[in-house]
This record gives structure tokens, sequence and C-alpha cells, in this order.
């Protein structure tokens, strides 16, 4: 309730704005334009400026309406009321030294959001069983818990606009509802003091409830009548013509209060508790509900928790506590609730019950400065969890990465924490030590039965198996000194079971086998017979060609290498020799140059990548398959999360940080390219990317280069 009265109020303000602008000087020269605000829709309105001081001269209301318009004038106080049709705008005039602190204004008129009266209301409510033709109106309101915390929840109390003709004019109308509901009046106001009587009419008789002046103070919280309808009419006290009225009023529906829909009863009976820090949460209570409402909110372990609510009413409230072991009370038909409440070890939930004999709202918030551990509210539990199995209120890890944090001090030398492993065939998880606190971690993996320990590591590689598992942070200071630690479970891919048991079944293919080696060697050996005088001859001119062609690759091999180890890199000899190098048979290359580091090969495309001596440069020639790669670029990293950065290209291509973009590569192309490794990733590995075909296709070895030991070479 509360939260929509915010809004509400907010909705105000921000239409006042509408109506107070800044000061103008009007044509006329002496006065000043103070107020101006205008509608168009149509119904009964009434304008009032009043001034709060000894006088205010010059004070003038201007009131245009329907083509015509209006001028009243007077030091002390201005008003105007009567209906509209079409558009209705307004002016408030003043003399210079008038300022807008010194001018009440007030209004009722239509807004978008109104209901207004278009024909004049029955005077007196209906006799029961000649009701079915009355003006009736559903004022239900959805702001019940947290659902209107957001901003973006427009208020939802219903405003009626409506107007008495004379002071033998009254208005009837029946509020929507039924049993256990809760009506809010939130406000009521007229031109001049009015009454707003209350009236509840059954199947047998009619009686007045209660009669409210435009004068009280509000909200005011009605009960909605047992097994009656509630009836609301608007009356003169006293002789004041033509009175424009406004009532805003909000229904609360006793089944739209839980989470879910339905009741909130005295006991909560709706599932989990509500998440903590998502409220605050507001509600009513029915003075003829005898069991109250309940309301169970997250909590956790060791958290000492703030407390804040408000009740408009009497109210007893007890107060439980949920644990791993039971619930229990804390606290027993207290009149408010507490400040502080400290949970122990073993807590979950807390649980408010409130009850009154009274109609009232109620809110509810809780909060805590207490550190969290890891994904858990509050503290972490010591303890691995026993044969019952895993704390369903505890939020599971999932490897990563993702960087989590904890503390450990007096009475508190161990945190568990649970975390979830979703492949099928299990998980490979590593850890890291966030920091440098003297704390132990341990990954236990576990059977998912009986929950005993399977293996263990001090956070290295581990595999463990699909379901959940715990890590257990233990610290090595002393019992008395406070430590925090952080840390981060690293996924490291599907664990890939290879213990199969394998047959030799060769024996039954023999034959097949016989047969397909004849088949394979014919075309051998007439290769070898066309072939034959250059296999045996003594004369051996493609092995001279090819040696001339070894010389030259060895040759820019030499080059490259004297020319990176230099401290001033002349590129033109670098892209000259790279150029070449594209020129020269791959075949040769791979020969020559011995072994790549890595060498990657699909249809699409093969990928080499060599080391340079004296340097931290590398070589990658990439040979282009049948298809172009069109936005081709080239990624490095590192596989242990070290930074990788690319500090030189040659020849020039764009590079940011650990991409270089090497545009289109042509069909049948072979493409060199030098780049400058900067960082100290201890291995290092790359991914090339590109569209082939208009589809994204990606190449990624699966070995990586040991860089550290390359370096240090």
């Amino acid at each position: 309730m509360e939260g929509a009265r915010a809004v509400l109020l907010s909705l105000i303000l921000t239409t006042s704005i509408v109506f107070f602008g800044y000061p103008a000087l009007a044509e006329d020269g002496g006065s000043t334009v103070l107020i101006e605000g205008g509608s168009e829709r149509s119904g009964p309105a009434w304008l009032v400026a009043e001034c709060v001081e000894i006088s205010c001269p010059g004070l003038e209301l201007v009131v245009m309406y329907d083509g015509s318009e209006q001028v009243i004038s007077d030091q002390h106080r201005v008003q105007w009321s009567g209906p509209f049709e079409h558009n209705i705008s307004w002016k408030v005039n003043v003399d210079e030294g008038v300022d807008a602190t010194d001018i009440m204004f007030d209004t009722i008129f239509p807004v978008e959001e109104s209901l207004v009266e278009t024909d004049d209301l029955e005077e007196i409510v209906p006799l029961p069983g000649d009701q079915d033709g009355s003006f009736e109106l559903d004022a239900t309101s959805i702001c019940q818990l947290s659902r209107c915390n957001s901003l973006d929840i427009a208020p939802t109390a219903s405003v009626f606009v409506g107007s008495l003709e004379d002071a033998d004019d009254m208005d009837s109308f029946r509020i929507l509802g039924d049993n256990d509901d809760v009506v809010v009046i939130d406000d009521f106001r007229g031109r001049g003091v009015i009454d707003l009587e209350i009236w509840e009419s059954n199947a047998e008789s009619k009686s007045l409830i209660d009669v409210l002046s435009s004068g009280n103070e509000f909200p005011i919280i009605l009960d909605y009548p047992t097994d009656s309808s509630l009836w609301l009419r608007v009356a003169h006290p006293t002789d004041s013509g033509y009175t424009p009225y406004e009532i805003s009023l909000s229904r609360f529906d006793d089944q739209s209060e839980a989470p879910e829909s339905g009741e909130l009863r005295g006991e909560w009976d709706h599932g989990r508790h509500l998440e903590f820090g998502s409220g605050p949460y507001f509600g009513h209570i029915s003075g003829f509900d005898v069991d109250g409402d309940s309301l169970l909110l997250q909590a956790g372990s060791k958290m000492d928790i703030t407390t804040n609510c408000i009740f408009s009413g009497e109210v007893l409230i007890d107060i439980l506590v949920k644990t791993v072991n039971g619930s229990y009370f804390i606290d027993e038909e207290i009149d408010s609730c507490p400040e502080l409440i400290t949970t122990p070890a073993d807590a979950f939930s807390l649980e408010f019950r409130f009850r009154s004999n009274i109609a009232i709202s109620w809110g509810i918030d809780i909060s805590s400065d207490s550190i969290n551990d890891g994904k858990m509210i509050g503290d972490a539990p010591d303890y691995l969890w026993g044969e019952s199995g895993p704390w369903d209120h505890h939020e599971h890890v999932l490897p990563g990465p993702l960087k989590l944090s904890g503390s450990l001090g007096p009475g508190d030398n161990v945190d568990v924490h649970i975390f979830s492993i979703e492949d099928e065939n299990g998980s490979r998880v590593y850890l890291r030590d966030g920091g440098s606190s003297p704390v132990n971690f341990q990954i236990q993996s576990l059977d998912q039965h009986n929950w005993n320990i399977l293996n263990y590591t001090n956070g290295s590689m581990i595999s463990v198996p699909n379901g959940l598992h715990a890590l257990r942070v233990e610290s090595l200071s002393s019992s008395d000194v406070g430590v925090e630690y952080g840390f981060t479970l690293f996924y490291a891919g599907e664990d890939i079971p290879d213990d199969a048991e394998l047959s030799d079944l060769s024996y039954l293919f023999n034959d097949l086998y016989i047969f397909l080696g004849v088949i394979m060697i014919v075309p051998l050996a007439v290769v070898i017979w066309w072939e034959r005088k250059r296999l045996f001859s003594s004369t051996k001119g493609s092995e001279i060609i090819e040696a001339h062609e070894r010389r030259r690759l060895r040759r820019l091999r030499e080059r490259l290498s004297k020319e990176i180890s230099q401290s001033e890199i002349d590129e033109r000899v670098v892209e000259s020799a790279l150029h070449q190098l594209g020129d020269s048979p791959w075949s040769g290359i791979i020969s020559e140059w011995g072994s790549p580091l890595i060498r990657h090969m699909t249809d699409q495309i093969e990928v080499c990548a060599w080391g340079v001596e004296m340097g931290s440069s590398l070589i990658l020639g990439i040979k282009v398959g049948p298809e172009d790669w069109k936005m081709a670029a080239i990624r490095f990293h590192s596989p242990e999360g070290s930074l990788v950065g690319i500090d030189n290209v040659s020849p020039k291509h764009l590079f940011r940080g650990d991409e270089i973009f090497l545009d289109t590569l042509e069909s049948g192309s072979r493409t060199f390219i030098r780049m400058s490794i900067e960082g100290s990733p201890s291995v290092l590995t790359f991914q090339l990317s590109g569209l082939v075909g208009g589809e994204p296709v990606a190449a990624a070895p699966r070995s990586a280069i040991d860089w550290q030991s390359l370096e240090s070479e």
C-alpha cells in the first residue's frame, strides 16, 4: 500500500508541474501569469486559488471553457466550479511581487485515468433486490506483496470524479468485492466540506456503517461487509451549491495476496521462501480474518538481520526461524517487530505471522550488513551435508569462470560450497585462488547416493561425475583471526571416457585386406613403370631443381631469423621474404623448415606455425582450400588465462589486442605473416575464423604451443 501511495504521489507531483510553470508577464503589463493549465476531458471541475498572506494584490482566476470565459477577482480567494463538455483551461494572475509560495492552488477535474460521472447517480442506496441497474466501481488493485515496487507500475488506485448539483443531490454507487476483501479510501475531497456515507446491503436489509467527512485524515481502511455489498453515498452537509468531488480508493482481493495468487494464510503454505532483498512486501488483513497472514522470507546462517515492519493498527506478531533441523519460535505475540534478529548457524528462512481484530495494512522488509559467502545468503555451512542430501535452499555454483568470495573468522574456520556438474559424462574442473589468504581449498567429488567423498584435490584438475559436489575452504590461521578469500572454479570440458574393452576382429577381414592391397599396388606399379627412367637414371635434373629450391628456402629462413633478431626490423626485407615464401611450393616449405609447432589441416584450410630463433616472433603460413575466406581474422589466446597481445605484424595488417584482421583469403592462395607476441603466456594457441560460402567457419588447433619454452631457447 505504501508503495502504491508513493507512486501515486509521484504522479500527482508530475501533474502539478504542468500547472505550475515559470511566471511570465501578461500582455496587460502589470500582472503576471503565475499558474496555468487545462484538460480536454469533459466533466465537472473545481478550481481555487487562495492567498496565504494578508492579501495578494491582483489575484485573478481566468477560466475558459466551451467557448466561454469567466474572470473572478479577489485579493484573498478566487474559485470557480461547474461542468464543461469539451475542454477547459485556466490562468491565475497576480501583480508583481506575488510568487507561487504566496498562493495555495487546488483543483478537481477529470484526468486520463479518472472515472467520471456521466449521468446523475442514484440519490439513495437501492433496496435489496433492486440494484441491478446501479453504478458499480471496480477498484481492484494489484499492489500486494512486492508487485508494485517497480517504478514501471502505474498507481492502481481508482479515482472517481463526480458532482452534486445542489444541496438535495446525492450520489450512490456500489464497490465490487466479496468476503475478507479490504477497501482503502486513499482520499476524499470536494468543493467545501461534504460527507461520505458507508453502507452495507444484503439480500434482506441495508444499513449505514459510518459517515466520513472530506475533512477527515486519510487513508481509511474498511472491511468489505460479510455476505453483503459495500455502498458509498456522497452528500452535502450544508447548502454549498454545485460541488465537484473526487474519491480515490482501492480494493485488495484476499484471493490475490499470495505469490501465485490465493490467500495468505496464518501459516505459510506457498512453497519456498521469498528471495532475500526482493522486498519490501505489502498487504492487508481483514478484521474478519481470524488466522491473519504470514510471510516467509529467505535468511541465512549467522546473519544480523534488521527488520522494518509497518502496521496501520494493533497487531500480534509471531516470528519463527526455519533451520535444517526444524523450526522454532524466536518471538510470540509481540506488538512490533524486533529491531535485530540474529540467525543460528543452520537457519535458512524467517517466517512472520501476524493477525489483527481490525482491518489493517502492513509492510515488512528485512536487510542485513552481514557478508555473504560465495553465492549463499549469509555464512556458508561449516560441514559437509549428511545422508539427507545437500541443502536445497542454497544456490549452486556452476563452473565458470565466475569469481566468488567469502570470509572466515572467530568460530567459523570452514566454509562448504555446493557446485553442480551438468555434463552427462561428468566434467573436468579446477580452481584458481583469487588472493593470498591463508586458506586451504579442496575440491571434493561425491558419491551421488550416500554422499561419501570419492576423490579430492587441492584445487588442481579433477574429473567429477554428473551431480552435486562440494568445495571446502579451511582457514590456516588462528581461529581468532578473520580472513577473506576468493576463488574461481573453472570448467575444462566434458570428461569423455575411454575405457571400453576392445576385441581384435581383424582376422575376419584378411581376404579383404589382401584383395584391397593388390588393387592399391597396381596403380603404384604403373606409375613406377612410367617414371622408371627418371627414378633409376643417374642424371636427376629434378633433384637439381629441388636442391635449388631448398637452398632458396633455407636462405629465406636465415634472412627472416637475422632480421627479426635485430633491435630495429627492416619491414621491407621481412615483407619481401614473406612474399617469396608465398610463391614457394608448400611441401618444400614444410620439408625444409621442419615440423611446424602447430599444423592444423581441414578441407577448407591448412595452417602452420613456426617459431623464430632469438625473439618473440611467430611465422604463420595459411594455405586456403577451394573456397574464399571472407572477413578472415585470427585471434591468439592462452588456455591458462594469461594475457596475450600482438605488438607488430608483417606484412602490415590491421590488428588490435590479441586479434589480427586478414580481410579476404582467396581460394588456392598461400599467405605468410609474421607477428610479435607480447605478454608472458606459458602456452599459446589461436583460432582462425571467417565466412566461407556465406557461413561462419572457424579453425582451431587442438594442441597449443609451449611458448614459455620456445622463448627461453
